[in-house]
């Protein structure tokens, strides 16, 4: 069992799409120290390459502002898919208007944490989506 997620898969895969290099590198830098695995993608047409390929991960951080396919499609493409459908799924953006973060928690989004962030909120809220992620699967197996 992971001491630090509690689940019993060791480490945990994380899908981040984000386009911004800086941004990117940032979460990845943190997620690693937190022991899980980074896969990272740069913009929503390569995440749907990868959940049209049947790639699996255990979340998926999500940022709503990208390049050619918004992070609004990629989640309801995720959402429609059954191998993608539980993942949870945590949006990054800058974007902080009430309407936007109800529209992202309304289309399947686990949470939605505003840019720029704390690097100990963004592992505690990836943690507890995991977490909540993993019980639910049992719970559903019981």
């Amino acid at each position: 069992m992971n001491e630090i997620t509690g689940m019993s898969h060791l480490p945990p895969s994380i899908l981040v799409i984000e386009d911004d290099e800086f941004m990117a590198s940032l979460v990845q830098f943190v997620l690693e120290r937190q022991q899980l695995q980074v896969m990272r993608v740069a913009d929503g047409r390569a995440a749907m390459a990868l959940i049209d390929a049947g790639h699996r991960c255990d979340a998926v951080l999500l940022d709503w502002l990208l390049p050619q396919i918004s992070g609004m499609e990629v989640l309801t493409r995720m959402k429609q898919h059954p191998d993608w459908a539980s993942r949870p799924v945590l949006v990054l953006s800058a974007l902080d208007d009430g309407a936007d973060i109800a529209r992202a928690l309304q289309a399947g989004a686990a949470d939605y944490l505003t840019k720029p962030f704390n690097p100990e909120e963004l592992s505690a809220r990836l943690l507890r989506c995991l977490k909540t992620c993993e019980g639910n699967a049992r719970a559903t197996r019981a």
